[in-house]
């Protein structure tokens, strides 16, 4: 009986072992996949492009990583400033071929309010005192987002006392985000490429702030926003696109024709995408792409193709050509050298150089500047 018992055991156990076999075929082969596509990495954790000296023979590239504040030129890599415990560099500019502005993560004695700079040799410059605000957000294109008892502005890093834009007193609200568009130079927005402002208030409503080559903060349209959090931004000619979270949750493609229009759903979407996503737009052929990076750190490129009377006429992963690199990295920034190919630096695998309009990419620290 006991023996009976025993092998009554052994074929459900084997029964059982056969069953998940059979069920987790599909996503054994989805590991496998992974783990081959997966890039090695390199070593080097990416956390920003500062910007490309392109004045410089060679060209001189300015980045940050986890050790602290880098450049790149023709003889190599050396480290301007490093990143020591409680004054880790958290953003950084390039002004111009000179000086490069930087903020720190430490509140001690609200060291992180003091925009400190350096030159491209390493040697501190002057500093710039913003602790009289509440709250000081440095933005990589050197400008500084500022809250002080419910007023927000921005100023330029090197002068607290004259407000470039207002964004004006909004009781109630607190700093959300700052959207700027990806694979852009990093440049101050009142003069050529915009960014999106947004704040919110206890009960998840939202207040958006457009700021273009005017100067000026448009507040977006409220009936068609003020429910959502927008986590993207590209622009096409006056067109803005938008990659946004609603109040329930749902991810989709929002389009508004002018900063004061009404942004309108054109594309729900299943892929799920993070705060600050990659998202880069260009005309190949007759259709916009949309160039976009999924959250997931094996989803592919995605790329939305929008036709010439605006709606979504394909949706699909981008796998080979200048997407053969980037299906299993995590994209932390991106810059754009010339028309239509960008330098991408992404979290643990490298840095790359990718051509859309030539559909080529570089390898892992292969690219040319």
């Amino acid at each position: 009986m006991k023996k009976k018992h025993i092998l009554t055991s052994i074929a459900l156990t084997l029964l059982l072992s056969f069953m998940l076999l059979s069920c987790n075929a599909d996503a054994t082969a989805g590991l496998f996949r992974q783990i081959s596509e997966a890039k090695a990495p390199v070593g080097i954790e990416y956390k920003q492009i500062v910007g490309i000296d392109s004045s410089s023979s060679p060209k001189v590239l300015y980045f940050l990583t986890d050790e602290g504040l880098y450049k790149k030129d023709g003889t190599g890599s050396s480290r301007l400033v490093a990143n020591t415990e409680e004054n880790i560099i958290a953003t950084a500019h390039l002004d111009g071929s000179t000086s490069i502005a930087y903020q720190v993560n430490t509140n001690a004695n609200d060291g992180y309010k003091v925009i400190k700079t350096t030159d491209v040799t390493g040697v501190a410059g002057p500093s710039y005192d913003f602790t009289a605000f509440d709250s000081v957000k440095l933005l990589p294109n050197g400008l500084v987002l500022t809250e002080d008892a419910d007023t927000f502005a921005l100023y330029d890093y090197t002068d607290e006392n004259t407000v470039v834009t207002t964004i004006g007193n909004q009781v109630g609200y607190d700093i959300n985000s700052v959207v700027q568009v990806t694979g852009k130079e990093h440049v101050d927005p009142t003069t050529s490429i915009p960014m999106l402002v947004s704040l919110v208030n206890s009960s998840g409503d939202y207040k958006h702030f457009y700021i273009d080559g005017t100067g000026a903060a448009t507040p977006l349209d409220s009936s068609t926003t003020d429910s959502l959090e927008f986590i993207a931004l590209a622009v096409d000619g006056t067109n803005i696109y938008a990659i946004a979270i609603d109040s329930d949750e749902n991810i989709a493609l929002y389009k508004a024709t002018s900063s004061t229009a009404s942004f309108t759903n054109i594309y729900d979407t299943s892929e799920t995408f993070s705060m600050h996503a990659f998202m880069y737009a260009k005309t190949v052929g007759t259709d916009l792409k949309l160039i976009t990076k999924p959250s997931g750190i094996n989803d592919a490129l995605y790329v939305l193709s929008i036709s010439s009377t605006g709606t979504v006429v394909s949706a699909s992963d981008k796998t080979d050509g200048y997407g053969e690199y980037l299906d299993a990295v995590e994209i932390v920034d991106s810059y754009e050298m010339i028309n239509g190919t960008l330098l991408v630096a992404t979290l643990e695998n490298g840095m790359y150089s990718i051509d859309v309009l030539g559909d080529d990419s570089s390898d892992s620290e292969e690219y040319t500047l």
